[in-house]
């Protein structure tokens, strides 16, 4: 892929080989993936040579605190994503909080590799505006990919775990996710939960668990414990969970005249 247009998305048919993935290719630049890197990549990569699963890249990127270029195929369009996990930002042609791709829960990783330019030297906290061009938080694409990407089951780092608590610090994203899913977060800050039973809360089954935990580890508000469950907590984050006696008030599509509905996780 061409880096001189990594803010252009482009039709997947005119990309050629480089959509395909395959073995890692020499640097393009004058970055390189590091060791480890590369190692979870080949471990990562299926054995039938497919590319690895993307959120699970994505997660790797964030562990590691390493910048990549990641190459997105998604509805026929390849789309150039720049991961900075040290300073909380991405550069891509749209920030996909606000105008996610069509057709996310086919998008595959068509490659990972260096990033073509150095990150920015820094930005201010809590000034978007102020980023550079064609520079978002890296919240919202997280949780664009955990809540409308292709994986429906929990991460890898996650599948072990025994009960898992969200945490109040980090970003806010999480804080204004709609219904049910917002419901939850409370519910995971009171007290810790197993998946079958967060499974099992109001408005949730196992794939939009997943997703939601998927986005809370992605989003680094994620904890897993051990011990005896607080019962108490668990019983006061109850009402947070309540289906909506007016439930069409907030359903898309249904906004009071003269409002617009707002966007899926807009606060």
């Amino acid at each position: 892929m061409d880096h001189s247009g990594d803010t252009i998305p482009r039709p997947l048919d005119e990309c050629g080989p480089d959509t395909d993935w395959g073995e890692l290719q020499a640097p393009r630049s004058t970055l390189v993936l590091s060791t480890a890197m590369v190692d979870e990549l080949r471990r990562l990569e299926p054995e039938d040579g497919t590319s690895p699963d993307l959120l699970e890249v994505v997660a790797c990127c964030l562990r590691l605190r390493e910048s990549a270029l990641l190459t997105i195929a998604v509805d026929g369009w390849v789309w150039p994503v720049t991961l900075y996990p040290r300073l909380r930002l991405y550069r891509a042609p749209v920030d996909w909080l606000r105008a996610p791709p069509s057709g996310l829960w086919a998008a595959r990783l068509a490659g990972c590799e260096p990033p073509p330019f150095e990150p920015p030297a820094s930005h201010p906290p809590r000034r978007t505006a102020a980023l550079p061009p064609c520079h978002y938080p890296l919240a919202g694409l997280l949780w664009t990919l955990a809540l409308l990407g292709p994986r429906n089951a929990l991460l890898g780092a996650l599948a072990a775990g025994e009960r898992f608590r969200a945490l109040e610090r980090g970003p806010e994203a999480a804080a204004r996710l709609p219904g049910a899913l917002g419901s939850a977060v409370a519910r995971l800050r009171a007290a810790p939960a197993a998946f079958e039973t967060i499974c099992r809360w109001p408005g949730l089954d196992a794939l939009r668990a997943a997703r939601l935990l998927n986005g809370l580890y992605l989003d680094g508000r994620l904890v897993t414990e051990e011990g005896p469950i607080d019962r108490s907590a668990q019983e006061s984050a109850w009402s947070h969970t309540q289906p909506s006696r007016w439930p069409l008030h907030d359903a898309p599509g249904h906004a009071p005249r003269g409002r617009h509905p707002r966007h899926w996780l807009a606060p």
